[in-house]
């Protein structure tokens, strides 16, 4: 093949990189005006001169008919199709992405075109549902039929023929032949780092391997480099003794991880698990230079890298930092954390405020407890410890009023005496285990429709005795939590 022909293939070539992208269909001209892609030089310049002229007026484009665009062309889009249309060797690209419909001049085989109708369809579909990721897998059984049959391109060299350029040649059909497969995944692989599951879907097209790979790769390659500007942030911080910023920045690379896994698994691709351990050896020398300081931080840290980690030797490193001893009480108050026992936990560590002398083990001390008291509350309890404080006053209200027949004063009065009760239940650890997402929601929604029927049911000067009772509990509910941490704590010495 001579030099020319090359690079009529080349750019052919060219012209389908630049146009294979997630817009591939959107922007395709044939869509955008509504022409067939036989269309005669006169039928488009009589269209052009038809559709501007309704733009100009303040009119809609209609575009395809069978598959119209998500939303309609604006003025520009429709110029710039008609543009591409009066360039042959950009129209005979564009016509491989549209309806060839019924055979003509072509003498095609019906079978060729519609195979290549259906695939065309699928794929646009895909591209312009942005939710259901499964029409890729259609797209990608619809493409690969289309393209087995040898007759494909007996199409496209006819159409370049007829369009009778001389830009054009046998090799342009040959640069077409090459470059159409990685084409057809390039709109999938600009898709995927924000819909991951179209990385996984790749697979799904019956191409050689090494464009698989290389689509995996380049799927992959704005997560990878994030990963490393971020990795050389976070060891340029540490060695500048910004432990916490690092360990700061440092949190965003178990997602990035997880971002790569779905992208380019490790096991399949050696690059990323090279990237992935790359995440573990850092988050583990973030944990590392957090242990002194943040020992509830620095072993969440450590555990992110071992479960990251690939190489066997940073593995059995990063095990060994675990495997580190730490003090009784910081492993006791880990324990109480990780069982989701926050309040004894607290308790436990400003008990060890009052005993422990030596200042690095009390600057430990107050360190975790700043930390715990920085935490918000667990959410998903609040709707049992509501519904606990609604039938303790309901409660009290009743046994005092109605059962023991006296005035409203004693309930107020039961209920004060008596507002630690409900905190003593709440720091219990047999209330902390039942209270779980799904029961703290239902005892909840269960107060409020109780309480519902009973706002609706009882008159007024029966509930007045509660309502005075919910107010003199709201106020004495502070002093009753610091009474029962009190208690708590002489129980625990």
């Amino acid at each position: 093949m001579s030099a020319p022909s090359q690079d009529k293939g080349r750019v052919a070539a060219g012209r389908l990189r630049e146009i294979a992208g997630p817009d591939l269909y959107r922007r395709n001209p044939f869509r955008v005006v509504g022409l067939a892609t036989d269309a005669k030089p006169a039928q488009v310049r009589a269209q052009r001169h038809l559709l501007l002229g309704a733009l100009d007026l303040g009119g809609t484009i209609p575009g395809d008919r069978h598959l119209p665009l998500p939303s309609p062309p604006s003025a520009q889009d429709v110029r710039a199709a008609f543009d591409a249309l009066e360039r042959p060797d950009h129209r005979l690209v564009d016509e491989l992405f549209w309806w060839w419909g019924e055979p003509g001049a072509c003498g095609c085989a019906p079978e060729v075109h519609e195979v290549h109708d259906i695939a065309v369809e699928a794929h646009a579909k895909a591209l312009d549902d942005k939710t259901d990721d499964d029409l890729w897998i259609d797209a990608a059984d619809a493409w690969m039929d289309a393209l087995e049959d040898p007759r494909f391109f007996d199409h496209v060299r006819h159409r370049m023929k007829a369009l009778s350029d001389r830009r054009m040649s046998e090799s342009t059909v040959e640069g077409l032949r090459d470059a159409l497969p990685k084409a057809l995944l390039a709109p999938q692989v600009a898709l995927a780092p924000s819909r991951p599951r179209l990385a996984i879907l790749l697979d799904t097209w019956d191409v050689p391997a090494v464009l698989l790979d290389g689509a995996h790769r380049s799927a992959a390659g704005p997560t990878t480099a994030r990963i490393d500007a971020l990795v050389r942030e976070v060891l340029s911080l540490l060695n500048d003794g910004s432990t916490r910023t690092a360990a700061q920045r440092a949190e965003e690379l178990p997602r990035l991880a997880n971002l790569l896994e779905a992208l380019a698994p490790h096991e399949r691709y050696r690059w990323s698990a090279k990237d992935r351990n790359r995440i573990a050896v850092t988050l583990n020398n973030c944990g590392l230079a957090l242990r002194d300081s943040d020992e509830l931080r620095a072993r969440d840290l450590l555990e992110q890298a071992l479960s990251f980690v690939v190489e066997q030797r940073d593995r059995e490193i990063i095990q060994d930092n675990l495997a580190l001893p730490t003090s009784s009480w910081q492993f006791e108050v880990i324990q109480l954390v990780r069982e989701g026992n926050k309040a004894a936990a607290v308790r436990t560590l400003r008990r060890l405020q009052l005993r422990i002398t030596d200042p690095v083990q009390r600057a430990k001390v107050d360190a975790m407890l700043d930390e715990l008291a920085g935490q918000p509350p667990r959410l998903s309890r609040w709707p049992a410890n509501v519904a606990l404080f609604v039938v303790f006053v309901a409660a009290v209200t009743i046994c005092a009023v109605g059962v023991l027949g006296g005035t409203t004063v004693l309930s107020i009065l039961a209920t004060i005496l008596l507002s630690w009760v409900p905190f003593g239940v709440i720091g219990a650890n047999w209330y902390q285990a039942l209270m779980g997402d799904v029961t703290s929601f239902l005892s909840g929604g269960a107060a409020f429709v109780a309480g519902w029927w009973a706002l609706a049911t009882f008159p007024a000067q029966v509930l007045e005795p509660f309502w005075w009772s919910a107010l003199a509990f709201a106020v004495a509910s502070p002093f009753a939590y610091a009474l029962t941490l009190v208690f708590a704590d002489r129980r625990d010495r």
